[in-house]
This record gives C-alpha cells, sequence and structure tokens, in this order.
C-alpha cells in the first residue's frame, strides 16, 4: 500500500495476556500529538489492513481497507492502529481463539491507545462489520471514545444472519447440477454452510452445541461453539452500551448484512439515550464498499469466493469516516 505523502508509519508491538499483538501506528508527518482512532477489524478482517488470513482463502485478493483509511485520516491529521488478530499475520498465540478472546484483546489494545504518548487526549473506534459488535463491547466494558464509526454493523440475530448469507447459496445450487458443483469447487466453505443451514438453525433453537447433516451420503457434523458468545450476547443488546457520538454508515447494496439493520442501529442507539447519531447510506456499495459487478451471478460467486476485496471501493469510501471523524476530533473543523 503506497501511503500520501503527509503519512507516516511504524509497527508497534502490544502485549496481551498470552500474545504479543503487532500493528501499524498511522500518523501524520507534521504535528507532535493527534487524536488516535484504533480500527477493528469485523469477519475475514483477520489482519491489520482488513484483508482476511491466507489460511481460510489462499486465493482472497487483498482488500486494503484499513490501509486506505489510515492513509486518508493522517492527511486528515488524525493518527490511527491497526492490528493483526492474535494468531494471524505478524501477531502471536492461537489463531481462531473466538469472540470472547477477540474482545479481550481489543479491550487490552483499545486501554493502550489512549495511554499512546503521542496522542493528545482525544481517542476514537471504528468498527466493520463483527468489529462493531466488538466495539460495543469494548465502549462497555474498558471506557467510551470520543466518537465511534458502526460500518456495516449488524442488529439482527445470528440466526437471521446465517439464514440471509446461506439461503441465497442454497437456492442458487438447487438452479442446476453445473452451479452446485462450481459452488463446491470454487467455494467449498459456502457450499458447506448452505448445505449445513437448516441443521445449523434446528440446533441453534434446540440449545445443542452440535449440528449434523447429511451432505453428499456422509455423515457432517459442525460444533456450534464459535456461536456461543453472540448467541449469548445478541448484537441488537450491544448498541446500548455504546454512549459517544456515533456515525451508522452502511452500504445500500449490502449482501453480508442487510441495510435495514442500519436503521434498527440508529434505532436502537436512540433508544438507549444516545442522541449524537448520524446515519450515512452509501449507494451502490457492498458490505466492504466496494463496488460490485452489476450481473448478479458474478456479485453472487465473487461474495462466496471473496473475490469482490478486489473490487474498487465506492468513491465516498473513506471520505465519508474521515468527514465524520475531522467534526468529531479535530477542533476548528466545519
Amino acid at each position: 500500500m503506497t501511503y500520501p505523502p503527509r503519512c507516516r508509519e511504524e509497527t508497534r508491538l502490544v502485549g496481551v495476556e498470552g500474545a504479543v499483538l503487532a500493528g501499524t501506528f498511522a500518523y501524520p508527518a507534521s504535528g507532535e500529538a493527534w487524536p488516535v482512532v484504533l480500527l477493528l477489524g469485523g469477519t475475514f478482517g483477520d489482519l491489520r489492513d482488513g484483508d482476511v488470513d491466507p489460511r481460510l482463502f489462499p486465493d482472497a485478493p487483498k482488500r486494503g481497507m484499513y490501509a486506505l483509511l489510515a492513509g486518508g485520516l493522517a492527511e486528515a491529521g488524525i493518527a490511527s492502529f491497526r492490528f493483526d488478530r492474535r494468531g494471524a499475520g505478524e501477531s502471536t498465540g492461537r489463531f481462531g481463539a473466538g469472540r470472547a478472546q477477540e474482545v479481550a484483546d481489543a479491550r487490552a489494545v483499545w486501554r493502550w491507545v489512549r495511554s499512546l504518548r503521542e496522542g493528545n487526549g482525544t481517542a476514537a473506534m471504528l468498527g466493520h462489520s463483527a468489529g462493531a459488535y466488538v466495539l460495543c463491547r469494548v465502549a462497555l466494558e474498558a471506557g467510551q471514545p470520543d466518537a465511534a464509526v458502526l460500518q456495516g454493523a449488524l442488529y439482527r440475530s445470528i440466526p437471521e444472519l446465517l439464514e440471509y448469507n446461506s439461503r441465497p447459496v442454497l437456492e442458487y445450487m438447487k438452479t442446476g447440477e453445473a452451479r452446485a458443483r462450481w459452488v463446491e469447487e470454487h467455494a467449498p466453505r459456502a457450499y458447506r454452510g448452505a448445505l449445513m443451514l437448516d441443521a445449523v438453525l434446528a440446533a441453534i433453537e434446540n440449545g445443542d452445541r452440535t449440528a449434523r447433516a447429511v451432505i453428499d451420503g456422509a455423515p457432517v457434523e459442525r460444533d456450534l461453539g464459535d456461536l456461543d458468545y453472540d448467541l449469548r450476547m445478541p448484537p441488537e443488546d450491544q448498541f446500548r452500551h455504546l454512549k459517544a457520538p456515533t456515525l451508522v454508515l452502511h452500504a445500500a447494496e449490502d449482501s453480508n448484512v442487510p441495510v435495514e439493520d442500519a436503521f434498527d442501529t440508529v434505532r436502537a442507539l436512540w433508544a438507549a439515550g444516545n442522541r449524537e447519531v448520524e446515519l450515512h447510506l452509501v449507494p451502490g456499495a457492498n458490505h466492504s464498499f466496494q463496488m460490485d459487478d452489476l450481473n448478479p451471478e458474478t456479485r453472487l460467486r465473487e461474495k462466496m469466493t471473496l473475490q469482490n476485496f478486489a473490487r474498487p471501493f465506492h468513491p465516498l469510501y473513506p471520505a465519508a469516516v474521515i468527514d465524520y471523524l475531522s467534526r468529531r476530533l479535530l477542533p476548528d473543523t466545519p
């Protein structure tokens, strides 16, 4: 990633319980103290720049969402810190330790960001997708930010999210043997997820920890332990913990988290007493604020394989985020 001339960066290491998290501190080339924004990645945002760990999707393009955002923030006079998740990239520890560990790590990093000598005492948090969920938990457990940005935040329940993402794949596979075989060959995770959908939903409803199904004549099991944290503390209940001024940013063509969730998120924040909430919808963009192909089949295939990570970002991203944080964190910004 090529940074703007007014942006500098350096690697920082943050010690947390059982691991050392490596990240990038990006900051303006001029000045000595700035507001600092902690960037929290979402699902498949394992690496500091917002990219997926190659162990999960070896062929996925590098998205570079947070590298792009960090450069723009620095040009505007705002520093940021983004980091590799535990066990990913240059961070140590066990990869895939679960949501509770993810929240604990983010909590420790947030406290570290608050103590940065380069900071001017003002700090914000931004979370994308599942990172928005983590942000709310961190705000509750480790202190409120001076401003928050929720990108593509999930409001609906975990079962509803699974239904929204896997049902279209299942219906696509039913339209022809060739399409089903394509999904099996090129998107095995989506293939298994679609064929396990009903079993997983039934297991969640029954309170079972394991979902069982038969795929291509063979018995298959899925341990649902990775969903336990989110099921016990549903996303819709987390927004009441966020008291800071908040931007709810959502893509109008989001096929991962429906755009309707943005409106529900705003209502939840408002109902909890947070009156400083802005809503910004980005037209024609996907969950990563990138611009998908116009062909519906191509869009679905690229989503399943994460090839849409190579698509160009919408012109409003990250400008909408930089505008909001500049107004909130920098004095004299109109």
